[in-house]
C-alpha cells in the first residue's frame, strides 16, 4: 500500500482524548541519551545543561547548534514537529566531532520514518491547563519517506501567567535517490501568540518577595504574537572514494507584536513597572550552507580520515528603538501596575548584518580501536555592519584561525581517558547606546577550552564519565572612560560526571553532577566596581532521573533536579536562592479497541518550590510551579 492511499485510508479515524503532553516523553529522553549532559525529547528535558547554556555559559553566543551534525544558524529555535530529539554534547562525545566549539555543542536531530507505517492521534491538556491537539505521522513508500506532525494549542498557559493560542506543523521527507545517495528536506512553521511578556528586576539591593502564581503582570492592552519558520535541506552521496555531506538552512523569526513589562521591586514588594513596545518586523533571518568533503584510508593498523569542509551564514536581524510606557507604583503582592492608555509605537529602526564564512581541514588517526586522535584548523572571515537606529552606520571585518586537537585513549575495554583543546568564536553585538563609543560594532571575541577525562563502562549497560574543563574568553562592560568593550576575562574551572545506562534490566538510571567556579577578572575586578563571578550562572548544578520498569507495559520515573544559587547583580552583593524539583511520573503502554496505546502521567515541581530563576542579564523569572500533565495516544497502523 502506498503512502497515499495510508494517508486516506486513516485520515478519518477520530481523536483520542487525554489531559496533557506530546507523545515525546521523559523517558524516551532518558533511554536515548547517551550521558547525563542534556538531552531533550519533545517539551521534556533530562541531564545538566539545556540548548542554551552549557558549563555557565549562553550557547546563542557561540553558535553552537547543529542538524545532524550540519552547521546551523539559528533565527528561530527548531520545533519538535520535525526533530526526534535533542543533544548537548561535551566530553568524550564532542571529542570527535569535526567542528566543535567552546564550552558544547546543540545537535538537533531530525525524524526519520519508521519502519511501518503509521498514525498517531492525541489531544488533552499540558502544563498549568493548556489544551493541546496533536498527531504524528511516519510512512514509507519504496524510496521515500515521510515524518512530521503538528501540535494545537487553542488555550495556551505559560508559568508566568501568560495566555494565548499556538499552532505548530512540520514533516521531513527523505529520499533514497540511488544507493549511496539520500537527500532530505524539512519544514516547520510554529505561530504563537499571547497576552505580553514580563521580567522582574530587583532593586535596593534584595531580592522581590515572591509573585502571585500564574498571574499576569502587564496591561490588558499588551500582547506578543511571532512566526518562526525554518526550511532545510541535506544530503549525503559517496563519490569516487570520498562522502560528500552538503546542507542548507534557512531559519526565520517574524515578531508581529512584542510588549515586555518590566517591573522594578524591593524586598518589601515597592514597585514600578514600564511596558516597551516595539513594531511588527522580520526579527532575524539566519541563511546557513555547509559542504563537507571526507576521504577515509587505511595503513595497516591504521585508519586515517581526511575532510575539508566550507560553512557560511548570512544573518540580518531588524532593529527597532522601544517605546518606554510606564506604568506606574504599585504593590508586586497585592496589586498590578496601574492602567495606563494603549500608545501606538512610535520610533526608528536600523539592521544588524552579519556575514561569516569559514574553511576548515581536519584530520583523524586511529590505531587498532585504541587511540583515537583528531587535529581541525579553522579559517574564518567575519564581517558585521550595524545601521543603528540612531542612524549611525559601523562595520568591522575580522580574520582569525581557530584550532581543535582532541584524543581518545583506550587504556583497556572499559577504561577510556580523553583529553580536547578547543578554540572558537564568538559574536560580541555592538557597544549600547549609553556608552562613549555608542552602537560600534565590537570586535568578535575568541574562547578557548581545555578538558581531561575518563570514561568507565561500569557494566555492559551503565557508562560513568567525568571530566575536568577550563574555558575562557574576553569579557565585556563599560571600561572606566564609559566606553566599552573587552574589560577583562571569564573563567569557569570545573568538574562535571554523568552515569548513564541501567542498573538492572528493569531500572534505568541518568544522573549528572557539575560543580564550577566562575570568575571574572581584569580592571573594572581589580577597581571593585563589579565582583568576581559571573550573574545568573549556578556553580553547582545537579540532575538524577530513575526509572523503573514493570514489565513491558508499565514504567515509573522519578526527577530530582538542584539549581545553586545564582548572583543577582554585577557587584556581587546577593544571591537568589539554589532551586530543588520533584518530578513523578508513570507510562503504561496496553491495547485499546485493538490498536497500540500509551497513557503518560507527568507531575512536575511537587515538592511546591518558589522563588526566582535568574538570567545571564539579571532578570528574574518566577520558578515554575507545581503541575501535572498526562496523555493518551492511539497509533493507527497500516493493517488497521
Amino acid at each position: 500500500m502506498n503512502g497515499l492511499a495510508l494517508l486516506s485510508r486513516v485520515s478519518g479515524i477520530a481523536l483520542t482524548y487525554a489531559a496533557a503532553a506530546p507523545a515525546a516523553a521523559q523517558d524516551n529522553a532518558v533511554s536515548s541519551a547517551a550521558d547525563a549532559f542534556g538531552e531533550r525529547a519533545g517539551i521534556e528535558q533530562s541531564g545538566l545543561y539545556t540548548e542554551s547554556q552549557v558549563r555557565g555559559f549562553d550557547l546563542n553566543d557561540s553558535g553552537a547548534y547543529r542538524i545532524d551534525d550540519a552547521y546551523f544558524s539559528r533565527g528561530g529555535a527548531l520545533d519538535d514537529t520535525v526533530l526526534s530529539g535533542v543533544s548537548v554534547r561535551v566530553g568524550v562525545n564532542a571529542a570527535r566531532l569535526p567542528y566543535p566549539a567552546p564550552s558544547g555543542v546543540v545537535n538537533y536531530r531530525l525524524r526519520e520514518a519508521g519502519p511501518t507505517n503509521e498514525l498517531r492521534l492525541g489531544a488533552g491538556l499540558r502544563d498549568f491547563g493548556t489544551s493541546v491537539v496533536q498527531g504524528d505521522v511516519s510512512l514509507r513508500d519504496g524510496a521515500l519517506s515521510l515524518a512530521g506532525g503538528f501540535v494545537w494549542s487553542p488555550v495556551r498557559q505559560y508559568a508566568q501567567g501568560y495566555n494565548g493560542s499556538s499552532i505548530t506543523a512540520g514533516a521531513v521527507v527523505g529520499w533514497n535517490v540511488a544507493p549511496g545517495h539520500r537527500l532530505r528536506a524539512f519544514a516547520s512553521v510554529n505561530d504563537r501568540k499571547y497576552d505580553g511578556d514580563y521580567a522582574v528586576i530587583a532593586s535596593a539591593g534584595a531580592m522581590p518577595p515572591n509573585l502571585r502564581k500564574l498571574h499576569q503582570y502587564s496591561p490588558a492592552w499588551a500582547w506578543t504574537a511571532a512566526t518562526t519558520t525554518n526550511l532545510g535541506l541535506l544530503y549525503r552521496g559517496e563519490l569516487h572514494g570520498f562522502t560528500v555531506d552538503a546542507s542548507a538552512f534557512r531559519s526565520f523569526w517574524a515578531i508581529h507584536n512584542a510588549d515586555n513589562t518590566l517591573i522594578s521591586s524591593d524586598a518589601l514588594g515597592n514597585a514600578t513597572a514600564t511596558t516597551l513596545r516595539t513594531p511588527e518586523r522580520d526579527w532575524k533571518v539566519s541563511n546557513t550552507g555547509e559542504i563537507r568533503l571526507g576521504r577515509a584510508f587505511d595503513a595497516g593498523d591504521f585508519e586515517n580520515h581526511i575532510t575539508l569542509s566550507l560553512r557560511g551564514r548570512h544573518t540580518t536581524t531588524e532593529l527597532a528603538s522601544a517605546l518606554a510606557i510606564p506604568l506606574g507604583r504599585f504593590d508586586l503582592t497585592t496589586g498590578d501596575p496601574p492602567e495606563v492608555p494603549e500608545r501606538p509605537w512610535a520610533g526608528t529602526r536600523g539592521e544588524d548584518i552579519v556575514k561569516q564564512y569559514t574553511i576548515s581541514a581536519g584530520y583523524g588517526l586511529t590505531w587498532r580501536d585504541r587511540v583515537q586522535l583528531r587535529f581541525g584548523a579553522h579559517r574564518t572571515r567575519y564581517d558585521k555592519t550595524v545601521h543603528s537606529t540612531s542612524g549611525v552606520t559601523s562595520e568591522r571585518i575580522s580574520n582569525t584561525t581557530n584550532y581543535n586537537v582532541s584524543a581518545v585513549v583506550n587504556l583497556t575495554d572499559r577504561l577510556a581517558l580523553f583529553g580536547s583543546w578547543v578554540t572558537g568564536l564568538e559574536e560580541s553585538g555592538s557597544a549600547p547606546a549609553t556608552a562613549t563609543n555608542r552602537e560600534e560594532v565590537l570586535p568578535p571575541v575568541e574562547a578557548e577550552q581545555f578538558e581531561l577525562g575518563a570514561r568507565y563502562t561500569l557494566s555492559p549497560r551503565l557508562t560513568l564519565i567525568a571530566a575536568l574543563f577550563d574555558v575562557s574568553k574576553p569579557s565585556q562592560g563599560f571600561r572606566l572612560d564609559q566606553s566599552f568593550g573587552v574589560v577583562g576575562e571569564v573563567r569557569h574551572r570545573g568538574f562535571e560526571t554523568s552515569i548513564a545506562g541501567e542498573l538492572t534490566p528493569n531500572i534505568g538510571l541518568l544522573a549528572g553532577f557539575v560543580a564550577f567556579d566562575s570568575k571574572l577578572t581584569g580592571a573594572l575586578v581589580d577597581a571593585g566596581l563589579v565582583g568576581t563571578h559571573d550573574v545568573g550562572v549556578s556553580q553547582i548544578v545537579a540532575n538524577a532521573t530513575i526509572v523503573r520498569r514493570f514489565g513491558p507495559n508499565w514504567s515509573l520515573d522519578a526527577t530530582l533536579s538542584y539549581l545553586g544559587e545564582r548572583w543577582v547583580d554585577t557587584a556581587n552583593t546577593f544571591k537568589a536562592p539554589a532551586v530543588t524539583t520533584l518530578s513523578l511520573g508513570l507510562r503504561h503502554r496496553f491495547m485499546l479497541g485493538g490498536r497500540p496505546a500509551d497513557v503518560r502521567v507527568l507531575g512536575s515541581n511537587l515538592l511546591g518550590e518558589e522563588g526566582y530563576l535568574v538570567a545571564s542579564s539579571g532578570l528574574l523569572s518566577p520558578v515554575a510551579p507545581r503541575t501535572v500533565r498526562a496523555v493518551l495516544t492511539i497509533a493507527f497502523g497500516a493493517n488497521d
